[in-house]
């Protein structure tokens, strides 16, 4: 499984992929929304993990574009910054929220609940 992770701090994007090669899945990154946008493919990317505060494009916008090309890939939202908003902005979208700092048991957690909850999508939509 690929997921795609679009963070602009290059120690954070490490961190995030050596959770996912952990967890068994191939991480493929981009250091800002323009260019996670410009990667994204729905049949390539299982998952998305996006930052929410970068330069350039936003997490939100990446999301919403996303939102456009996929309503199903599951998109998971971890943001730093402490505005309450941004949650019920990432909700309205149908993005995963997490604020960071966040654990790898949270991230693992997370993870296995999106990808989860995709699978019973897909297969609900099959009958």
């Amino acid at each position: 499984m690929k997921v795609l992770v679009i963070e602009d701090n290059p120690r954070i994007r490490d961190l995030f992929a050596e959770f996912l090669e952990v967890l068994g899945y191939e991480a493929d990154v981009a250091v800002d929304g323009r260019e996670g946008v410009a990667r994204f493919d729905p049949i390539a990317h299982q998952v998305v993990v996006t930052d929410c505060v970068m330069p350039g494009l936003t997490g939100f916008d990446v999301a919403e574009t996303i939102r456009a090309r996929s309503w199903t890939t599951p998109i998971v939202m971890i943001c730093a910054a402490d505005e309450p908003h941004h949650e019920r902005r990432a909700a309205q979208a149908g993005v995963r929220f997490l604020r960071k700092p966040i654990s790898f048991a949270q991230f693992k957690a997370t993870l296995a609940e999106v990808v989860q909850h995709a699978g019973a999508g897909r297969e609900g939509s099959r009958g």
